[in-house]
């Protein structure tokens, strides 16, 4: 397919109730709202084509430029072009797209998350965070110095600005979730943070508290339920009950003439009373 058939498909596949959701979440506008799950299906049929993710993310569109980090090769990019690609944008779950789709696998990671972190740009310094901590899980950081790390987070997050709390914290998780060894320091360091982040949990997510996010992760590896999971389920539950146990309302009598009937039509008038005026008429002209 070309760029232009692409972008076809792309805008006819548009739903304009996720792309009011992009909007609320900061996407402003050149946006289709195209289902994750369509663009999936859509890359899988394409397959990786360096080329044309790179021509897709230029046309600035946001549902273009989630496909391309689905066709994007990580092998492919210099760092200048993983820098050109990241630092000019504006939306975190873009940036978080790029991370863990692309940058987290490619052969100069290494040097782009250390320029990162130790930039003072708000999302380049999110991705520094988020891209150590995607490498930390794929076991690709084996002489880090974990401690010192931990260290850095702990010291670096109550100043940061809030898109590189979020980046530190992730980090700070993923420590503790992938390093076992690191799991009871990992936790104490959260305990010591503190609850940072001010939003209400959503329903049936979980905690950005890092000691819950990390008790919970490690619970769903052994197949236990969460506190948060079984309030939610328990919620469903009784939601469907009530349903069930709702009575039908009866239907409602349609009197005559009202809808599903057919109104009675008005009567004509007498046959007698025409034939009358008709002979009124007549002796008339004859006068």
């Amino acid at each position: 397919m070309t760029l232009s058939q692409v972008m076809n498909q792309l805008e006819r596949e548009g739903d304009e109730k996720v792309r009011q959701r992009y909007v609320r979440d900061g996407v402003v506008d050149n946006v289709f709202g195209v289902l994750l799950g369509k663009l999936r299906a859509l890359a899988a049929t394409l397959g990786m084509n360096h080329g044309l993710g790179l021509a897709l993310w230029e046309t600035g569109n946001h549902d273009a430029r989630i496909l391309a980090c689905m066709l994007l090769d990580p092998a492919a990019l210099t760092e200048k072009e993983a820098r050109g690609l990241l630092e000019p944008l504006s939306n975190p779950n873009l940036v978080d797209e790029l991370v863990s789709r692309v940058l987290v696998h490619a052969p100069v990671a290494p040097k782009l998350q250390a320029r990162w972190r130790d930039g003072s740009k708000e999302l380049p310094r999110r991705a520094g965070w988020k891209l150590l901590a995607g490498r930390i899980a794929r076991k690709l950081e084996p002489s880090l110095d974990v401690g010192a790390t931990l260290e850095r987070i702990e010291r670096e997050l109550p100043d940061a600005p809030y898109r590189v709390k979020e980046g530190l914290n992730f980090c700070l998780v993923w420590i503790g979730l992938h390093l076992p060894e690191y799991t009871s320091e990992a936790i104490a360091i959260g305990e010591r943070l503190g609850r940072w982040d001010p939003r209400p949990i959503p329903k049936g997510c979980t905690s950005s508290y890092a000691p819950e996010w990390i008790a919970a992760a490690l619970a769903l590896r052994k197949g236990e339920k969460t506190d948060a999971r079984k309030a939610m389920e328990a919620s469903a539950k009784a939601k469907a009950t009530r349903k069930e146990g709702k009575p039908t309302a009866p239907k409602a009598k349609v009197a005559r003439g009202e809808v599903g009937q057919k109104a009675a039509k008005p009567k004509a008038a007498p046959a007698k009373k025409k034939s009358a005026a008709k002979k009124v008429s007549a002796g008339a002209r004859a006068r």
